[in-house]
């Protein structure tokens, strides 16, 4: 994989609410990158309203990435289950893990409308579907996040619709404050049976970005770029791994602040 690898989550491409428009924006994030890891929900490709824009965005990124001359890895997410041929990136030997993050809980997303709606049929394709392989785990997912896809998107970008968005039906917050507690326990639950040598894992999904370093794997979740989240880039290169806030300035998508920097593997 060329370096330097840049991982970017959560784009949601289409979506009317997500913060990218025109990913001509990007460019100066993307610069000296040599492969860009789009760590899932990418675009809209489940949503029925968002996904021409999605496409033609994806289709612009690619475009853009083209004439950078980025390589682009791409990993599934529960928005776009269809992406790409791999489900995960391993980096320094095994030590870093890239994964979109959606098999964390088998439900995929619980607190989600469908979710709630459709919870026994969910839970019965769960309980019939085999999960001693991390293979078989995100087949799962992908299974799940299809069962997922409402039949309508909020379009609103408005923060105080997106709140109400959020907390209808009643029981929705909670599952949803639940899946934020214990999103960083579960994720080193599920590392650590499938990924035995991982001592990082980046992630997303959860729109909750953030670094948890206070046990032996370190779980960072690069956020998303849907408001009112932040998102982070990562860059991995040699030995090490950068970790930092994005901004957007003068209507440009940058590089802020180095929240973190740590070497991980063997020097050659």
């Amino acid at each position: 994989m060329k370096e330097p690898v840049l991982i970017l989550s959560d784009l949601h491409l289409g979506h009317k609410a997500s913060s990218i428009d025109d990913v001509a924006a990007l460019e100066p994030l993307l610069r000296g990158a040599g492969t860009l890891v789009l760590n899932g929900d990418t675009w809209q490709e489940l949503a029925r309203e968002f996904r021409d824009d999605g496409l033609r965005l994806w289709n612009d990124l690619q475009a853009l990435c083209q004439t950078m001359g980025i390589d682009i890895v791409a990993l599934p997410g529960n928005h776009d289950p269809g992406m790409g041929n791999r489900d995960y990136v391993a980096l320094a030997e095994g030590k870093i893990v890239i994964m979109h993050g959606d098999c964390v809980f088998p439900e995929v997303a619980p607190w989600s409308r469908m979710a709630m709606l459709k919870e026994k049929e969910i839970h019965a394709l769960i309980d019939g579907t085999p999960q001693a392989t991390i293979a078989q785990r995100f087949a799962l997912a992908r299974k799940v996040s299809r069962m997922l896809a409402p039949p309508y998107y909020a379009h609103s970008k408005k923060i105080i619709a997106r709140i109400w968005d959020a907390v209808t039906p009643p029981g929705r917050a909670w599952r949803m404050l639940t899946a934020w507690a214990t999103m960083v326990h579960r994720t080193r639950e599920l590392t650590e049976r499938y990924f035995p040598e991982c001592e990082i894992v980046i992630c997303g999904h959860f729109h909750r970005s953030g670094i948890w370093n206070d046990q032996s794997i370190m779980v960072v979740n690069s956020g998303s770029f849907m408001p009112p989240g932040a998102a982070y880039w990562c860059e991995w290169q040699g030995r090490e791994l950068r970790v930092g806030l994005v901004e957007k300035k003068d209507g440009e998508w940058q590089r802020g602040e180095v929240l973190g920097v740590w070497m991980v593997g063997n020097e050659v």
